[in-house]
This record gives C-alpha cells, structure tokens and sequence, in this order.
C-alpha cells in the first residue's frame, strides 16, 4: 500500500445543536483534497472519535467515503475501550470498503505488551484489513513497545506505525530494529522535517487539517530530495504546529478551519472553546504561516 504524502486525520464539523455538520464534513475533505492530501483519516483523535456514538462514527465512515470518491486512501480510526468495540468498528470500515484501519492501544485499561499484541491479533483476525498502528503513549497511558512489535510485526496486515511519542531517538530504533519490515510515519509533527531526512516518505497530521498545502509542500520536498527547501517551508510552519500541540489542539484545528472559510462550529464537552485571548494569539501565529511562500513547485502542484 502506497502511503507516501500527508495523510490527514479530518476534523468532525458539529452544527449549532453540536450534532454531526455533515456538510461541512464535506468541505473539510475537498479542502485537504485540494491542498494535495493523500490519504484521509476518519473517526481519528482529531476528529473526536471518543465523543461520538457507534452510529456517528459508521455516519462519518460513510460520508468521508462517498466524498473521497477513490481519490484518496481511506483510513478509518476503529479505537475503542475494549477489543470487541474495536472489532465492531473495523468491522463496519471493512463494509464501507475502507483502505486501512488506524489503531491506538487500548485507553484506560493499560494491557501488557502481551495482552496489547494480542489486541492487535485478534483485530486482525476479525477484520482482515491492513492496520496502521498508532503509539501515542501520552494519550493511550500505554507505549506500543518493541515486545509488543516484535509479536505482531511480521503479520502482513501491518503496514506501518504512526509515531507520536515525541522520542526521537525511539523513531531512529524502530528504523534500525523494523528495517524493511515496517513503514514509520511521521506523527510526531514538530520533528517532522527530521524524520524525513531519514528516509521517512509520509506524515499523519492534525496539523494539516488547516494548512494542507504547506504540509503537502513539505513533504514533497523531501521526497524529491530537496531538503533545503522543505526545511525552508518547515521553519515558516512549525510555529503554527508548536501553537496546536501547546494545548487545545481539536479547538485550534476548528479554528484555523473557520479562518480558511470552512465553519466547524464547536467540540464535545468536556472540551470548551478557546479564550478569546487564546484564540487571537493562535490566529496571530497562522497569519503567519500563510505569509510564508511555498515554491514554484507547491504552487504548480
């Protein structure tokens, strides 16, 4: 599976009433479509997987497939509390004729690298569908270790790890350990550029919801082997990452959508809106970044 790119985990739009805007959903994603994303992420962290109903979910799955119309790759995020909640999830983006599944380890319960492989196997089993895994410690409570990986790591149903614990040097082992073996991606969005001088090709990124074009330009860079330029784009975006990561990531990303003409209304309690103070300095710090020129060969693209 070809996985090259920026790969974006969409916002989920909500109306005055806080229920699923599934029209803005649609522009979400033929906003990110038209900056040159390559791959669209469902029900992930970003989207407020944990808010939503079991219903909304398989609506959202839906609908990102119906707008996508095979442009893109379609990546449905199947996490869950439990094993068989997973399952059902995967199971329902498997109907839907979704690409892959993204999956985090368990929240809340903190299985052992044992019993997190055996999450992972028992998912795959079930469903079948190549899986994207996704360590994210500080939101999960629990690392996706290398005793967990070795167990799964030679199942051919995974494909890749998105990598968000912010440990560098955890990402230059598991490029040593997993060579040829496993894909990594870039989900730790403010060393982005680093990954990709070694060797790294893809970035999963909130952070693209709102500059799609500048993250595309990024990687595509690199890719190309011009580092100098992507570093170049890199250093004029990373105060925009830096703000989102800083706190209130899912308020910021809606925000930025509603400077680029995109309204996605509010998030789920317990979440609240920003500041007003707040939301001034985060708009302050994207002016910015959409000050910064991408290149001819961004622009061309």
């Amino acid at each position: 599976m070809q996985l090259d790119g920026v790969h974006t985990p969409v916002v989920t739009p909500l109306d005055p009433a806080g229920e699923l805007d599934l029209a803005g959903y649609a522009k979400v994603v033929e906003y990110v479509l038209e900056g040159g994303v390559r791959g669209i992420v469902a029900n992930g962290t970003t989207g407020e997987y944990y808010a939503l109903t079991f219903e909304e979910r398989c609506t959202l799955l839906q609908h990102a497939r119906d707008v996508v119309a095979g442009r893109a790759l379609l990546i449905a995020g199947s996490n869950g509390g439990s094993t068989r909640e997973v399952i059902r999830h995967g199971l329902a983006a498997r109907e839907l004729g979704y690409d892959a599944l993204m999956l985090a380890a368990p929240h809340t319960s903190l299985p052992t690298q044992r019993e997190l492989a055996a999450h992972y196997d028992a998912v795959i089993d079930a469903v079948g569908l190549p899986v994207v895994l996704y360590n994210y410690p500080a939101r999960a409570g629990v690392e996706i270790g290398f005793d967990c990986l070795d167990a799964v790591v030679d199942r051919p149903e995974i494909i890749a790890i998105k990598e968000s614990s912010g440990d560098f040097s955890r990402f230059l082992a598991l490029r040593k350990r997993y060579a040829g073996r496993l894909e990594i991606m870039c989900g730790s969005d403010d060393q982005a550029v680093d990954y990709f001088s070694w060797g790294v090709r893809s970035w999963l990124a909130g952070t693209s919801n709102v500059l799609p074009r500048q993250h595309v330009a990024v990687v595509d860079a690199a890719n190309r082997g011009d580092h100098a330029e992507a570093y170049r784009i890199f250093d004029g975006l990373l105060p925009w990452v830096q703000n989102m990561e800083s706190g209130s990531y899912n308020q910021k990303a809606k925000l930025g959508l509603d400077r680029q003409g995109i309204p996605c209304g509010g998030v789920h309690q317990p979440l609240l809106p920003l500041e007003p103070g707040t939301a001034a300095a985060t708009l302050r710090v994207l002016e910015e970044a959409l000050a910064v020129p991408l290149g001819a060969a961004a622009t061309a693209g």
